[in-house]
């Protein structure tokens, strides 16, 4: 008796691969059946594929040869074997059918994916074929319908000091990487010989094309700076005819490759302590600004929180606690330390530091720091030291206040000029924010993005007060006194549009308790033999300056409270 089991699948012509695989796994069950054979009275004399034209198809047959043992029909334990064979066989007739339609199935979900598949692609066609080129506005015909106070409004800055911004950057990264709006029209003019040229051009004219054309350097360089003075992406996006999301492309990546580039600004505490002249420099500013009194002052040191979206657990802190950076203020933020000259010229900063840091902590954990302690003496030979106010633990490179002065004593008086020289870092605080309308409301960007965006803040600061003070005359004064009163009216409309915000931006650091990374209370403990010893020499500097405006009979003045009220002054005076 011989047990014939025939499957009849039709073959696809899409995926021929599936075909093969269920003929394999069609194998591997009859195998299977085929070790169970002692068992159930069979065994396999013979396994062949065949091919058979039905119905213009190409079928595959597989026949299953089983033999029952020679044993007689009545014996119960043939009959058992034969029954089971049927079972097998009916087993495996559903198997096959079901595998049938399971293919029958198939063919039809890959034939309707397949017709999706082409009717997108034709519509994808028809919509490349009648779609409208954009047609962006050159830079020279948006700046020429602004004034250069308008100019100055929008991009915080004057056209001398933006054009001179653009050929900075050029120097920096090349023409090729900035494509300024002259390169591309003498680019696109030129004759291209070269086989880079010629790959080059085909480029430019396929953006032309399809997009409008490349963005140039001038119009990446105005939409970055107009998203740093606090303007909406989706407004930039709209005037200078880009996409949504490749205006935020757009602004980081000309912040991190352009204005984050040493080779524009640099700022290193390290590098400006070990040159002599600059430290001169410096210090002959904040003697002439106090009148021969802070002699020796190379920059005043604060700290301010810019206020910052909570961070993400995972993504930003790699599993940190985004507590520590709510600050003492109420809000989540940046501690950043700053050293400032008298010109509000930032010397030093530090960006990675918690908002719940103190700003003693966050200053004594820095890189800077550790330099100052190992090198401290090379700057109290030559007289040379920092100014903090009482936040800060006195040091022999930095002193503070006397702490609890009372009014008319030398200390009080030492105080005065004291805080007058330290204000430039509070003048440069607000200049910055004033400056760039970004920092009026919370960052929203990740962790290292803010971290980017103040940075950058920072660097285009310094290098408008290099250009700015680069002029001479009473021109450097005139620009100063008309950026102060545009961004002035234009913080004071945004502070207008938004009353609910009390708190924004950036913020000075005051005295408080002295707090750990985490937030809590710093324990106090043990001063170690260096402290000691660099506390006791900033306390002979401070003790000497005291000396020093004491024998110049040099006082706080006295300011009448009264003096914009006579009739209240005549009253008391009565």
């Amino acid at each position: 008796m011989h047990l014939i089991i025939m499957s009849v699948m039709p073959p696809s012509p899409a995926m021929p691969q599936l075909r093969l695989s269920a003929a394999f796994i069609l194998l591997l069950l009859i195998n299977f059946l085929s070790s169970l054979a002692p068992v159930n009275g069979l065994y396999i004399s013979s396994l062949t594929y065949c091919n058979k034209p039905h119905h213009h198809h190409h079928n595959i047959c597989r026949h299953i040869i089983a033999k029952p043992m020679t044993r007689h029909r009545s014996d119960p334990f043939e009959k058992e074997r034969v029954k089971r064979a049927k079972n097998v066989k009916r087993d495996l007739t559903k198997i096959l059918l079901a595998m049938e339609e399971w293919n029958q199935a198939e063919d039809s979900v890959l034939a309707d994916l397949l017709q999706k598949w082409h009717d997108t692609k034709q519509q994808k066609k028809a919509a490349a074929r009648n779609r409208k080129c954009r047609q962006r506005r050159s830079w020279e015909q948006f700046q020429q319908y602004l004034t250069d106070r308008q100019f100055r409004r929008y991009f915080r800055m004057e056209r001398g000091c933006f054009d001179y911004l653009c050929e900075r950057i050029i120097d920096n990264v090349g023409e090729r990487e900035f494509k300024s709006e002259i390169y591309l029209r003498d680019f696109k003019n030129g004759d291209a010989t070269e086989a880079d040229t010629l790959h080059q051009t085909n480029i430019l004219h396929a953006h032309e094309r399809t997009t409008g054309g490349f963005v140039s350097g001038e119009v990446k360089l105005a939409l970055t700076l107009r998203l740093l003075a606090g303007g909406s992406y989706m407004d930039l996006a709209l005037l200078f005819d880009v996409g949504f999301s490749t205006a935020y492309e757009i602004f980081h990546k000309v912040i991190k490759e352009w204005i984050l580039d040493d080779r524009l600004v640099k700022i290193n505490g390290v590098d400006y302590c070990e040159d002599d002249k600059r430290m001169e420099e410096v210090a002959r500013g904040f003697a002439v600004a106090s009148k021969n009194v802070i002699n020796g002052c190379i920059g005043a040191i604060d700290g301010w929180i810019v206020k910052i979206r909570k961070p993400r657990r995972w993504k930003d802190l790699r599993g940190g606690d985004p507590a520590t950076f709510f600050s003492r203020k109420g809000f989540f933020g940046i501690n950043v330390q700053a050293i400032v000259d008298r010109k509000k010229r930032i010397l030093y900063r530090n960006i990675i530091h918690r908002g719940a840091e103190h700003d003693s902590t966050a200053f004594k954990h820095s890189n800077f720091y550790e330099w100052l302690e190992k090198n401290w003496k090379k700057l109290a030979e030559k007289g040379l030291y920092f100014i903090g106010d009482s936040a800060y633990a006195i040091k022999s490179f930095l002193v503070t206040p006397f702490d609890n002065a009372v009014h008319g004593t030398p200390e009080d008086n030492y105080n005065f000029f004291h805080s007058s020289s330290r204000i430039s870092v509070e003048c440069a605080f607000g200049e910055i924010d004033l400056r760039w309308g970004i920092l009026w409301s919370t960052l929203r960007f990740s962790l290292a993005h803010n971290v980017n965006v103040i940075d950058a803040c920072m660097r285009l600061h310094n290098f408008i007060v290099d250009w700015r003070e680069d002029k001479q005359g009473p021109c450097r004064t005139e620009v100063g006194m008309k950026e102060r009163d545009l961004f002035e009216e234009d913080h004071r409309k945004f502070m207008a549009a938004y009353p609910d915000i009390d708190i924004y931006g950036v913020h000075g650091g005051e005295e408080d308790d002295r707090r750990d990374s985490n937030g809590n209370p710093l324990v106090g403990g043990r001063p170690s033999n260096l402290s000691k010893a660099l506390a006791d020499v900033g306390r002979k500097v401070r003790d000497t300056l005291c000396k020093d405006i004491e024998s110049k009979k040099l006082v706080r003045p006295k300011i009448n409270w009264f003096r914009h009220n006579n009739r209240v002054v005549d009253e008391v005076h009565a």
